[in-house]
């Protein structure tokens, strides 16, 4: 069972200042799972509980293959992603979020937060693990997907309380070998087809449910039973990660 940091403890039970929440990445799956920390805030307004100061960092714009698979429209094409998203949720949500039409680099994060990393590419995620080693409290939840199944991890760097922390390896410790090697530039997608092709519809809501579930046990319940999960679309399998240093050593990462 993975306890819950101190500093979400605090959030869910003072109330007095919104939790800060760092989506990189708003295509497929960040655009997602913005709709459900909408919802999630939502919730928790209305339990007495403060909402989410979310930044939202992409510096990519909204083209034709996105309409349909991403949460843009026709009129969206052209305009940047994170400013698109944000503005909607700013207009009609009655929110104060935050847009950054640029790369996300080790140098946006910062201590008491929570990462959703929405990337599809590994300098993103190295970026998001470098920043990592310089500050406390940073819960780090990368959705990842390939064509049919969707990847969640949870990795954290907190502390339980005042004489107890707590690390746990981030995608980036369990894959090292895969997001080290060297890799060719991919090519967007220049058409809906193309793009379905590469990743399944529906398989970013997949992803962007299971990130924003893993916060939600923390925040509610104080706990979360198991570190991620790889979901299946094609047998509607979904296998648990525990939080296990045997299961991390057959990832090749060795516990301190």
């Amino acid at each position: 069972m993975i306890k819950c940091p101190s500093f979400i403890t605090e959030f869910a039970t003072t109330g007095w200042r919104p939790l800060k929440v760092i989506v990189v990445g708003a295509g497929g799956t960040g655009s997602a799972l913005l709709n459900k920390l909408f919802q999630m805030q939502t919730t928790l307004l209305n339990l007495g509980v403060k909402g989410f100061d979310v930044t939202v960092y992409d510096d990519d714009v909204v083209t034709p293959s996105n309409v349909g698979r991403q949460s843009f429209w026709g009129f969206d094409i052209g305009k940047r992603k994170a400013e698109v998203l944000v503005s909607r949720y700013k207009q009609f949500g009655s929110v104060n979020w935050k847009a950054v039409p640029s790369k996300f680099t080790a140098d946006d994060v910062d201590s008491n937060c929570v990462i959703f990393g929405c990337v599809d590419n590994a300098a993103g995620r190295k970026e998001i693990h470098k920043g990592m080693t310089g500050h406390q409290n940073i819960i780090w939840i990368d959705a990842g997907n390939d064509h049919k199944s969707a990847n969640v991890i949870l990795g954290m760097k907190a502390n339980l309380s005042a004489n107890e922390s707590v690390y746990l390896p981030t995608v980036y410790d369990l894959f090292k070998s895969q997001l080290d090697a060297p890799v060719e530039d991919a090519l967007p997608s220049c058409s809906t087809a193309e793009s379905i092709a590469r990743q399944d519809w529906g398989v970013n809501d997949f992803a962007a449910a299971h990130a924003a579930q893993l916060l939600w046990q923390l925040i509610r319940h104080g706990e979360v039973a198991y570190q991620g999960c790889t979901v299946d679309l094609r047998t509607g399998i979904a296998s648990p990660l525990p939080a296990d240093p045997e299961v991390w050593a057959m990832f090749g990462y060795q516990a301190a």
